[in-house]
């Protein structure tokens, strides 16, 4: 079972200075014996038990993904960000019951929680994305490897491919999520600042960050940034067919001639 899956770190040579904090958290919650790699372009990582994979030159997000993800062995993955620091305890036999879950149903992708709210629950512990869901496809979660190698197209950033890519899939099943959130995260960094709620988390609980490589995110981008995250957490969690409809009458009614 260990040999189906590989955790996979993706991050490129401009963040190596999260690397040192991401995994000393990473370390304090995961005990399982999975093999764990990090992304990166070109710079070495030396911390125990993490295989580096290089991509090279970093043309963009989704040329690198692919240039890594095809130098690993397993058939999925469980891909990570490196500046969404895990802040909870990773139960390694939930990691097994996944994996024999990929395998049972075909599972394209899983994500590591119900966001969004999925079109209905399979069992009291997954949910399905049907056909035409926006934001079906998501970064962070369990992959099949060679479906995602397929997903991916050169010259996207993340975001759009989250977005772009759930069009791509629009004719596929496969797609699925946690009933709860697999583990708690932080995230650390928006638009190369660092998060201010990150670095308070991270001096209260003895976590080193480089505080020097970058500026702090200000006052008024931060009260923007989150508001923005409440919004979007709270309309993701409408129904999309009822979102789809809101947002055509809302069309009708506006269009002028």
């Amino acid at each position: 079972m260990k040999d189906h899956l590989g955790i996979l770190i993706l991050s490129c040579d401009k963040n190596s200075d999260l690397w040192e904090p991401y995994f000393s958290l990473f370390w304090k919650n995961y005990n399982a014996s999975y093999p764990v790699y990090l992304g990166s372009n070109s710079i070495d990582y030396h911390g125990d038990n993490v295989r580096v994979i290089y991509s090279g030159e970093d043309i963009d997000w989704s040329t690198s993904c692919k240039t890594i993800l095809r130098q690993i062995p397993n058939k999925y993955i469980l891909l990570l960000l490196e500046d969404l620091f895990i802040t909870s305890k990773i139960n390694s036999s939930e990691i097994s019951e996944h994996i024999k879950f990929l395998k049972h149903n075909e599972a394209k992708h899983l994500h590591l929680g119900p966001t969004p709210k999925p079109d209905y629950f399979l069992n009291k512990s997954i949910g399905v994305y049907e056909r035409g869901a926006p934001y079906r496809v998501n970064v962070v979660g369990y992959w099949d490897k060679q479906y995602l190698l397929g997903l991916l197209m050169n010259g996207e950033s993340p975001w759009d491919f989250e977005i772009k890519g759930s069009y791509r899939t629009v004719n596929e099943d496969g797609f699925f999520c946690l009933e709860k959130p697999f583990f708690s995260v932080t995230h650390v960094m928006e638009k190369g600042y660092w998060l201010p709620e990150a670095v308070d988390y991270c001096k209260h609980n003895d976590v080193s960050l480089e505080i020097d490589k970058r500026q702090i995110l200000s006052n008024l981008k931060n009260l923007k940034s989150n508001f923005q995250e409440f919004y979007f957490n709270i309309m993701i969690k409408v129904p999309w067919k009822l979102r789809l409809k809101i947002m055509n009458i809302l069309r009708k009614l506006l269009i002028t001639y």
